[in-house]
């Protein structure tokens, strides 16, 4: 396994093409409970993150490529959740800053800790506010469980994009503390967080992305 800038420019650009082709899920679920946006704002995010890979240099490593993706969001999405992902990307970008490759649980866990600092700092939402958190921690705590049990690359992306997602299907029992949804209170237990969905979908994708290079 060699995970180099060209391989993370690729997980991301796939990534990117997953997140888009669930956009009708994700601003379903946020209909829900908000302005039924978000698929389309995580949309016009990626679709500008592709654009950013394209235009790289020939000769990169991975805080190349996630830097691009933070430029990219900077850019392009002016949502709520535009400035999370830049600062969630450019943490991964500083994360990954003098490494040729990310081929270690180690690694990655260090990315996905730094853009959940990113992101908390930033939003400053708490577990369990019915949010991004609630699905990126235990997929973090997940991936800690791997790195100290020595678990390969592979299945420790696996089992934490799983874990998120199970964990983004669970925000259906919590109250919304932040965002739109938080003026429905008790009314939008039941319903899962687009959000923390949309994380979920992304380490999913960069599990099968990186089980492919």
């Amino acid at each position: 396994m060699n995970i180099d800038g060209l391989a993370v420019a690729e997980i991301l650009h796939q990534v990117a093409i997953d997140v888009e082709d669930q956009k009708d899920y994700l601003c379903a679920l946020d209909g829900e409970v908000g302005d039924g946006d978000h698929g389309v704002s995580m949309t016009i995010g990626m679709r500008a993150v592709r654009r950013s890979l394209a235009d790289l240099p020939n000769s990169y490593v991975p805080s190349d490529a996630f830097d691009a993706s933070a430029e990219a969001y900077a850019a392009e999405v002016g949502a709520t959740i535009g400035p999370l992902y830049e600062a969630a990307f450019a943490a991964a970008g500083h994360a990954a800053r003098g490494k040729q490759t990310l081929d270690q649980t180690a690694d990655w866990l260090d990315i996905y800790q730094a853009m959940f600092t990113a992101i908390q700092e930033l939003g400053g939402a708490e577990l369990g506010d019915k949010t991004i958190l609630d699905s990126f921690y235990p997929a973090i705590e997940s991936m800690r469980v791997s790195a100290s049990e020595n678990r390969d690359l592979e299945s420790a992306l696996n089992m934490a994009g799983e874990v998120a997602m199970q964990s983004a299907r669970d925000t259906k029992d919590l109250i919304p503390l932040k965002g739109r949804a938080s003026r429905l209170g008790e009314r939008a237990i039941g319903h899962q967080d687009a959000g923390a969905t949309s994380i979920a979908m992304i380490l999913q994708s960069i599990a099968r992305e990186v089980a492919k290079q």
